[in-house]
């Protein structure tokens, strides 16, 4: 057989055999899924591929989705491609490794029976990745199947769960209201003794601690005279008091004055007592 016709059958037998190629898909098409719904999902997702290389004239590639296609329409138990099944550039191995332990890692955790769709965009993506990344030459078509893998993975992935926010400090204990405070007058008086001074000054020192709050001044009598005299003398001692505070610093908005005449008596007696004779002053807040 001369050099010719020896050059005329290899080139045809080349023929032959890519016209073989691309044969997988037509029957991974006409495959009828069966399994759980991530085998479905899976051979929906190998056909997707397979399709693509083929529109692309990489038949190779084509047939080797289509078969992984059928493996799942028959309920076969396939695994995300070994990174030794690719001629993978030395600088992306280590990044496909982890991301094949992921997967694995999600796919033994119940992801296929708990997430079935995106168990299975995980798994074909990560195999378009490794194919892509074989070829090398077409960095948007390798950053699509890697993204869609991140993407699914991450639905994949418990999400760590937020440290609870630690509780509040406990509120500060209100500071203890001061008092009540007591000034005694002399019968017949609204004058203010030099003891009752004393403990005036007390009170003004009380005031500017607290800050605010409202300020009770309370005027009595005994029960000894007229009652409705009684009554004027009891305002005129809460009034000495209210004068003194104020003189004294204290904001007079805070005070409430008012005088109550013989009301609340400390000793029953209708004769002069002065423990009767008295202002309370009491802080509130």
């Amino acid at each position: 057989m001369n050099r010719v016709i020896r050059t005329f059958l290899a080139v045809a037998g080349l023929a032959l055999l890519s016209g073989c190629a691309g044969f997988g898909l037509q029957e991974a098409q006409m495959a009828s899924p069966q399994g759980s719904a991530f085998d479905q999902a899976l051979y929906s997702g190998y056909l997707d591929l397979s399709e693509k290389e083929f529109d692309e004239a990489d038949y190779i590639d084509s047939d080797h989705f289509a078969e992984r296609a059928m493996a799942a329409a028959r309920g076969d138990t396939v695994q995300p491609e070994e990174i030794s099944a690719r001629e993978l550039p030395g600088n992306k191995v280590g990044t496909l490794t982890g991301a094949r332990e992921r997967l694995v890692a999600a796919l033994a955790a119940g992801a296929p029976s708990r997430q079935p769709a995106d168990a299975a965009e995980a798994q074909v993506s990560f195999d378009c990745w490794m194919q892509e990344q074989e070829e090398n030459f077409q960095p948007d078509d390798i950053a699509a199947c890697q993204n869609r893998f991140i993407a699914a993975m991450e639905r994949l992935e418990p999400k760590p769960m937020a440290a609870p926010a630690p509780p509040p400090p406990p509120a500060p204990a209100p500071m203890a209201l001061p008092g009540p405070f007591v000034v005694y007058f002399d019968f017949d008086s609204s004058a203010l003794t030099s003891q009752a001074q004393v403990e005036l000054a007390d009170v003004v020192e009380a005031a500017e601690k607290t800050g605010d709050g409202a300020i009770d001044i309370t005027g009595y009598t005994d029960l000894s005279g007229a009652e409705a005299y009684n009554q004027v003398l009891s305002e005129r001692r809460a009034n000495s008091v209210i004068e003194f505070l104020v003189t004294g610093g204290v904001d007079a908005a805070r005070i409430v004055g008012r005088g109550l005449g013989e009301a609340n008596p400390v000793v029953m007696t209708e004769a002069p007592e002065q423990r009767n004779r008295r202002v309370e002053i009491e802080f509130r807040r």
